[in-house]
């Protein structure tokens, strides 16, 4: 799930919640930029793409040269190791959560709102915590979060046996983590449980209480585009045991859902659902494919085995898109990053099948808006080449997010790469659009049905 965005509790029920999703371009958002126009979108598109492929490139690369080993039955607990320099731009989703349980007044909230930054490539939930000094904490408006003053905050101790707890990661008797971003970046602390709340707008409040995350007190070479930063850490959602979907428990049931309107229809926000409010109208035509083991093992692979456009396959050699036994390739579903990546030759293939389709209308590519293929806008009733990615199981057939109108032409949602950082492909947010998805990471499947998502979102 990547426009950085805010995360507020709607709904939460014996059987499921479900969460608002705000862009981080919403008027909704704290982070508005003002109203942009389509190419100044556009462009941010790009720059959270490149962004998002750079964060997985260092990931791959170190995870490469540890020789990470794969291999479904591991579920040892590890701790991160060296990943990119983190910025604004390596993430889409912003949530806005409450933690702890402190005194407070008629006209106050008994909890402190923070800003965390939402990733589906990663498990583990952090904030920045006291009592870290001016040099071990990045600049943040909010006040550092006060754990040992929290009512319902619980340390876990070394010797306790505590599942959430990475081996051999102990301070002061009390469980801890250390999680390296690359170029030196890091940070570290104690991990703990507490109570986690989610605002309903500014009404009433639901809590999940005992969320475990790392409540880190020194945290090294982060750098941020503003002086006024309001990010104060990270919400994992990723497929890992430290991730929100995971510590829900009978609650999310192992499932979450979101369903992403077209680009270029307005939403101030969506909706993430978990558990029983993650599922399928009975109308719905559902396709399921597994998710599959990969060299990022919180991040959502799937088995690629081919692209079509318009009926005709590619017919790449079998294999083409696995992943390897170094842990390297692979395709991946992230709607954090809002372009699918596709290698060079994989895209070249792509990209003269669709010239060839539109030169049979007289459409003629030309480049626009830092897009490697566009067209001009064309006939009301001219159709649109289907292009499908041929899943394990099920195929996704992309037709409201395959291209993007922009100003006077329509672009082709996809980016090529001369190098994926270790990944064979990426299906990006935009691929994604008007159909809902729905991860069950508890039978390791997912799966997708067409779906209005601007009125159901």
């Amino acid at each position: 799930m990547v426009v950085l965005l805010v995360l507020q509790l709607v709904v939460s029920k014996c059987n499921g919640l479900t969460l608002k999703l705000i862009p981080r371009d919403s008027i909704e958002s704290p982070l508005y930029p003002g109203n942009l126009t389509l190419a100044e979108r556009a462009a941010r598109l790009h720059n959270h793409t490149d962004a998002r492929i750079k964060y997985y490139a260092a990931r791959i690369a170190t995870a490469g040269s540890a020789k990470l080993q794969v291999n479904q039955s591991e579920d040892r607990l590890q701790p991160e190791v060296v990943r990119p320099q983190i910025s604004f731009q390596d993430y889409f989703y912003l949530a806005k959560v409450g933690i702890g349980t402190f005194n407070s007044t008629p006209l106050q909230k008994d909890y402190r709102n923070y800003f965390l930054m939402v990733d589906t490539g990663s498990d583990l939930i952090w904030t920045q915590c006291e009592p870290c000094q001016a040099q071990g904490c990045f600049p943040q408006v909010q006040p550092l979060f006060p754990f040992r003053r929290s009512r319902t905050y619980e340390s876990f101790p070394c010797n306790g046996g505590n599942r959430f707890c990475y081996p051999n990661e102990c301070m002061d008797d009390l469980c801890s983590y250390k999680i390296e971003y690359g170029t030196r970046q890091y940070t570290q602390g104690y991990l703990g449980k507490d109570r986690f709340a989610f605002e309903v707008n500014d009404g009433p409040t639901d809590s999940v209480y005992y969320i475990a995350f790392g409540c880190g007190i020194n945290q090294r070479r982060f750098k941020w585009d503003t002086t006024q930063n309001q990010i104060n850490g990270i919400l994992g959602m990723g497929n890992g045991p430290h991730s929100l979907v995971h510590q829900l428990g009978e609650l999310a049931l192992g499932r979450f859902s979101y369903c992403v309107p077209r680009w270029e229809e307005p939403h101030d926000h969506i909706y993430l659902r978990f558990g029983q409010e993650a599922r399928f109208r009975l109308d719905q035509h559902v396709l399921t494919t597994p998710l599959i083991v990969g060299g990022l093992k919180e991040a959502y692979y799937v088995k690629l085995r081919d692209i079509s456009v318009a009926g005709n396959r590619f017919n790449y050699r079998p294999g083409y898109f696995d992943v390897k036994r170094d842990g390297t390739g692979g395709c991946i579903i992230d709607s954090g990053c809002p372009l699918t990546r596709l290698p060079q030759r994989a895209f070249t293939w792509l990209k003269n099948a669709v010239i060839n389709y539109f030169a049979q209308a007289h459409l003629p590519p030309r480049p626009k808006h830092g897009f490697d293929l566009c067209f001009e806008l064309p006939r009301p009733d001219q159709k649109m080449p289907l292009i499908r990615f041929h899943l394990q199981n099920a195929d996704l057939t992309i037709e409201e997010g395959a291209f993007m109108h922009v100003d006077d032409a329509i672009c082709l949602a996809f980016k090529s790469s001369s190098d994926l950082g270790g990944l064979s492909a990426v299906i990006g947010g935009l691929a994604q659009a008007n159909y809902r998805f729905v991860f069950n990471v508890a039978a390791s499947t997912v799966s997708f049905a067409l779906e209005n998502c601007t009125s159901t979102s």
